[in-house]
């Protein structure tokens, strides 16, 4: 159970809510059991905190339930709330319903019966707390308890006086019983975590062995003591302990040995320190007794240090003494009840039948409990990754031209200015038109995307802007188009430098008036959707050859958004490769990590012409061959085509491409090319086509990497070709 986070029955925080309830109800109303059920993660989606914390068959982790007894201590100014809180609790059950420890009490009718499996009631009520009692012989009426926290839990003044008030408690419901005292012996309390509970009120110095508590305002010595060594002292129990149910030994704190004695704790005091003292068996730890007592305050909190205190023990050791009433022995009530006790074990065995259905309720609401820290933990985590999956919209990479496109959409999102996305075929337009709408102030109304090339023109039409019933053979009903699906929303246009110069006329005027009619209606309909073109093909050639209109076309190209080719950012070529990798990998069910580096430097060599679509599908194979149980993708699972790349292409580099010119061949061509000018434009349109091959045929981007304009490419490529000395732009 130790191994175990720390635990604690809600039986004992109801204890203190109910105090505070009833002694202090005004302030008992202020106190947010909501913030403190928040302490523990695994408990703070509970809607009425109040009500589960006064349940006794709930659990809490201790970190709650310290929080509830600071927050007791604050309303009710009390720093002794906890031990009030225990004695009015056993007042209580005297006249309400028969709890278990009060049954037990009135059956037995003997506080040192009731004592001796103590043990037992601390590890049915907590997983932290171990509690042990035993008698000595000449003591009468007295028991010796011991108390012990175990890590990580590190008693506080509140918990201790909570044990204090369960002992005393319990001995009273003994009907027997007049007066019970409860002396602490000493403490596993430390005085440095005493004075912490008052804040920063007060400080600790040491100087040899004194220990002074100081007012940090004043300065002033409040506190004084010294550390003392503590040895095990063997000291004589009752025989007729021996005779009782020995407890399990993961229950004791110190074990008895054979010879009927018992070894226990104690202060060495000054004139024994540099004596052996005949029972001393051990000493190895310190502790501190206070010499000069005091009170230490915070606000409404104070709390009383007794001199002859000691603090710092590796348990509580109290003394427990008890007086009975003279008359009780001829109560009827009390010789009935002893006369119902005729047999010990019959009862034992009930006893501890009933201890053992707690200990499984108690670990089946762990292991409940400690399910609900692991799901939270899986949330937070499922959480994270949402919300990088919002940042990015599914797009993977860190290079830098992805990053600069990923600030760009962070800049545009949240305006409702037209976009046009332009692109290879493959770099993935529409997840960056997905992430503009996440981003935007429209993203809880709907994305709806149309691929205007995959659509011929009288149904592109009807798509876009809906249609009437029987507007044309086949509209046997009204269709609402594209536009008023998005409505509010955002509509993405794909490939649209395929739409007929029809549709242009019909999607300018959208654009213009926002407004639109649906094919065969006559009413205008409001178009309140903001636009995302996209398109692979240079709408600026398209323009020149009066393919696309320019008005349109400067309409849409507000802000363009270039999605840069795979090979233009490489070093995001392994992450994605993997990532696509894995993802298929789970779909599959296959135990499959990523690739090895012979696969990666394969992918980082091919020139990726189909781009992040064509990745996407060479991982797709790579794991649908990856043999069962196999872990890493190897090259013989690639497709050939990037088996046979052995080399990366090289990137243009003008500066490296003029240094390799061969200028001898050049100027002996001079005669060829009939002057300088010639040989110069020969050289500028060599150049030129090495550009536009690298850029897979974009021209206009070929254009801009030259410092040149789309026109002026257009006007070279004439004139070589009206010179007959070259072969057109592929």
């Amino acid at each position: 159970m130790t191994a175990l986070r720390p635990w604690v029955t809600c039986l004992q925080s109801g204890m203190l809510i109910r105090h505070l309830d009833t002694c202090y109800p005004d302030q008992a109303a202020a106190v947010d059991f909501q913030r403190i059920m928040g302490s523990a993660e695994s408990l703070q989606e509970i809607r009425d905190a109040k009500a589960f914390l006064t349940d006794p068959s709930n659990w809490i982790p201790i970190p709650v339930f310290l929080e509830l007894i600071k927050a007791c201590e604050l309303a009710s100014g009390e720093k002794d709330f906890t031990y009030y809180a225990a004695l009015a609790y056993y007042e209580t059950v005297k006249t309400g319903t028969p709890t278990l420890l009060e049954t037990i009490v009135l059956l037995l009718n003997d506080i040192e019966s009731v004592f001796h499996p103590i043990g037992s009631w601390a590890s049915a009520y907590t997983n932290y707390l171990q509690l042990q009692s035993f008698g000595c012989p000449g003591e009468s009426q007295t028991l010796h308890i011991l108390s012990k926290y175990l890590p990580p839990v590190e008693p506080v003044f509140g918990n201790l006086r909570l044990v204090l008030g369960n002992l005393e408690g319990i001995a009273k419901l003994d009907p027997s019983v007049s007066t019970v005292t409860c002396e602490e012996l000493y403490s596993q309390l430390r005085l440095e975590t005493l004075v912490h509970e008052f804040g920063d009120a007060y400080g600790m110095t040491s100087k040899g062995d004194r220990i002074s508590v100081v007012r940090r305002s004043t300065g002033e010595v409040v506190i004084t003591g010294r550390t003392l060594p503590m040895a095990e002292f063997s000291i004589p129990i009752k025989q007729d302990q021996q005779a009782l149910i020995e407890p399990p030994e993961d229950q004791l704190i110190v074990k008895p040995d054979e010879g009927g004695t018992i070894p226990i704790w104690a202060v060495i005091e000054p004139p024994h320190r540099h004596k052996t003292h005949p029972s001393e068996t051990h000493v190895a730890c310190t502790a501190i007794r206070i010499e000069r007592g005091g009170v230490l305050m915070h606000g409404s909190l104070s709390t009383t240090v007794k001199s002859g205190a000691i603090y710092n023990a590796p348990y509580t050791h109290y003394r427990l003494h008890w007086s009975t009433r003279p008359n009780h022995i001829n109560d009827p009530a009390a010789v009935a009840r002893t006369a119902s006790i005729t047999d010990r074990r019959v009862f034992a065995g009930l006893l501890f039948t009933h201890l053992k259905n707690l200990q499984t309720t108690h670990r089946h609401t762990l292991t409940m409990l400690l399910r609900n820290v692991e799901l939270a933990q899986e949330n937070v985590q499922l959480r994270q990754e949402l919300s990088a999956q919002q940042e990015t919209g599914g797009i993977v990479g860190k290079s830098a031209p992805l990053q600069e496109l990923l600030a760009l959409i962070h800049t545009i999102a949240p305006s409702d200015t037209t976009v046009l996305i332009t692109g290879e075929t493959g770099t993935g337009k529409e997840l960056a038109a997905r992430l503009i709408h996440r981003l935007s102030r429209r993203k809880d109304r709907r994305f709806v995307a149309v691929n205007c090339g995959a659509l011929p023109e009288t149904l592109l039409e009807s798509e876009l802007f809906g249609h009437e019933k029987g507007s044309f053979t086949g509209a046997v009903a009204q269709k609402k188009g594209k536009f008023e699906l998005a409505e509010g929303g955002t509509l993405f246009l794909d490939e649209i430098g395929d739409i007929s110069p029809a549709v242009q006329v019909k999607l300018l005027r959208v654009l213009q008036e926002r407004e639109f009619q649906r094919v065969g209606g006559m009413s205008d309909l409001k178009a309140n959707v903001r636009l995302i073109a996209a398109t692979n093909r240079d709408l600026t050639a398209l323009m020149e050859q009066n393919q696309f209109r320019s008005d349109l076309f400067y309409r849409l190209n507000v802000i363009q958004l270039y999605i840069p080719a795979l090979r233009e950012r490489t070093e995001d070529i392994p992450e994605l490769a993997n990532h696509f990798a894995q993802s298929f990998a789970r779909k599959m069910e296959k135990p499959i990590a990523g690739l090895t580096a012979e696969a990666l430097q394969l992918c980082l060599a091919y020139k990726w012409p189909g781009n992040i679509r064509e990745l996407e599908n060479v991982m797709e194979r790579a794991v649908t061959l990856t043999p069962e149980g196999k872990k890493w993708i190897t090259p013989d699972l690639l497709p050939p085509v990037l088996r046979s790349t052995t080399q990366p292409a090289p990137a243009l580099d003008l500066a490296e491409f003029v240094d390799r010119i061969d200028w001898n061949r050049m100027l002996q061509s001079l005669e060829t090319r009939g002057s300088l000018t010639g040989l110069l434009n020969h050289l500028e349109w060599t150049i030129t086509r090495r550009a536009v091959t690298e850029y897979g045929g974009n021209k206009s981007r070929a254009a801009k990497v030259l410092g040149r304009t789309y026109r002026w490419l257009r006007k070279l490529e004439a004139e070589m070709l009206e010179s007959k000395s070259s072969k057109p732009l592929d």
